[in-house]
């Protein structure tokens, strides 16, 4: 009895060792790579299996990443919001069913619900442009959560589609819905995650900034590609960000929790173990939102179906397990925090540079667990293409796309890149960079009547108008649906015969 039972806590051991090392080899290989920089930590049934950090936590002095390194968890924090509106409902203080209005009497759209803001069916006003007015007006002004609503009223913003009848992923939801934690309770939407949340799982490294742009003294650097032809990463606090509100704004219950990759962990554990909200709340969260004509919400993410509850998303291929998730990103960080309800396995990743590929991450992570063959993600093909064309090196960009047509699984590469690069090129005036870009694309994505479009255009500012012609041309016979395309013809048909 004694043999079996050393036999079988002896296989575990090798088990548990080798699915350490290849842990490490895939994580090792994504640092070396630059598609990783920062902490990872992997657990079942509730034991970690695997906990390490990679990179630094500062680039330019060497600093690295370690257990106590603290990171913004971006939109993971969207979980926490939810969490936190299910607890109050758990404690019969709200209806999660009832007006927003019923919380926030003076918030301007009477049909839409508290459960709506959850599930991102409100048809709210996205943020990205709504204060440009206000920022204008008052340039030092710091946007936060408590000018939403008074900026809807100035504008009387109308909703962008009737509440429940569309799914869209919107941050002013989860704005407005701190504010109702705000209201409710009684304290800060801070103070309330310190004292419901934080506490209760033994978070002791995790808090809300009051400012976002301080930095706590273990809090990680954050880094990026300046364009997307870089291949040297660069602090963000050297780029400009993409939109003002992202200057000039600093919203809660978005995102902006800070915390570690264990803290995350008993955050997890504590929430999965119905310690810190019931199992019926729980639930609630973890269910396909289904909209007005009683269609589930579905949208994909890295090629598969994924469904939206109460700030979680879920697979809906349930053949591995129930799969619950929510990543996170920002400029300079992608997070995901990833749970297999059914074998009890969860997943955190947190970096502290922008392009790391979670989803490819993770999911060769989960093969890892079920002992099967997994890939790792590669370096993206794009970039590096990009980076040869701009340095003058066109001969070896165009010997790096054959030896991917050769051999596909060497790189990364997706028809968004290629598109985003090549206009990002022709913006610049880089025209034959431009050009060329498009041109490779058309040889890695033959099929695609969007990339002969953008091809077309590029062309045609580049006054070749034959040439462009013919890219529109082949567009329509890939996509005769293609109404941009057919214009274009017409257009360039009018020019060839004034010519």
């Amino acid at each position: 009895m004694r043999k079996i039972f050393f036999l079988i806590l002896l296989t575990s051991f090798l088990t548990t060792t080798l699915s350490g090392q290849e842990f490490n080899n895939l994580f090792s290989t994504l640092s070396k790579n630059n598609l990783f920089n920062g902490s990872v930590i992997i657990s079942k049934s509730g034991e970690t299996v695997f906990s390490n950090s990679y990179g630094f936590s500062n680039i330019e002095k060497k600093e690295k990443i370690n257990n106590q390194s603290q990171f913004a968890i971006a939109s993971i924090t969207k979980t926490f919001t939810a969490t936190a509106i299910l607890q109050l409902k758990q404690k019969g203080k709200l209806n999660i069913d009832d007006s927003v209005q019923k919380y926030l009497s003076d918030f301007p759209y009477p049909n839409i619900t508290v459960k709506q803001l959850l599930n991102n069916t409100s048809g709210l006003a996205q943020y990205y442009n709504l204060f440009d007015t206000v920022i204008k007006e008052q340039p030092e002004k710091i946007i936060s959560n408590q000018d939403i609503i008074p900026t809807f009223i100035r504008f009387k913003t109308p909703l962008s589609f009737v509440p429940g009848s569309k799914w869209e992923y919107n941050n002013v939801n989860f704005c407005l819905a701190a504010l109702i934690i705000e209201k409710i309770s009684g304290m800060s939407y801070a103070n309330y995650l310190e004292k419901n949340i934080f506490n209760p799982a033994k978070m002791k490294d995790s808090f809300v900034p009051l400012n976002r742009k301080i930095k706590k003294v273990n809090q990680v650097e954050l880094y990026t590609y300046p364009n997307f032809y870089s291949t040297q990463l660069v602090n963000i606090t050297t780029q400009k960000k993409p939109f003002i509100i992202d200057e000039k704004s600093n919203f809660y219950g978005n995102g902006g929790i800070v915390s570690t990759a264990a803290d995350l962990q008993k955050y997890q554990n504590a929430l999965f173990t119905y310690k810190i909200l019931g199992k019926k709340e729980l639930e609630e969260a973890l269910t396909a939102t289904t909209l007005n004509d009683g269609k589930k919400v579905s949208y994909q993410i890295d090629g598969k179906e994924v469904s939206y509850g109460l700030g979680w998303e879920m697979y809906t291929d349930e053949s591995n397990g129930k799969i619950v998730f929510h990543d996170g990103f920002i400029t300079g960080l992608t997070s995901i925090l990833l749970h297999n309800i059914t074998k009890n396995e969860t997943i955190i990743l947190l970096s502290s540079i922008g392009n790391s590929p979670v989803f490819p991450i993770s999911n060769a992570v989960l093969q890892i667990i079920d002992n099967k063959p997994y890939t790792i993600p590669v370096q993206n093909l794009s970039r590096i293409y990009g980076n040869l064309l701009e340095s003058g090196n066109k001969e070896k960009a165009d010997q790096l796309i054959q030896e991917y047509l050769k051999s596909p699984c060497s790189y990364e590469a997706s028809e968004n890149d290629f598109n985003r690069l090549g206009y990002q090129f022709l913006r610049l005036q880089k025209n034959e960079n431009s050009l060329q870009t498009f041109y490779s694309a058309t040889l890695i994505f033959p099929k695609s009547a969007n990339i002969f479009d953008s091809y077309g255009e590029a062309l045609l500012q580049s006054d070749k108008k034959e040439e462009a012609l013919k890219m529109y041309q082949k567009s329509v016979e890939l996509n005769p649906e293609n109404t941009n395309a057919k214009d274009m013809i017409k257009k360039i048909d009018e020019l060839l015969i004034k010519k």
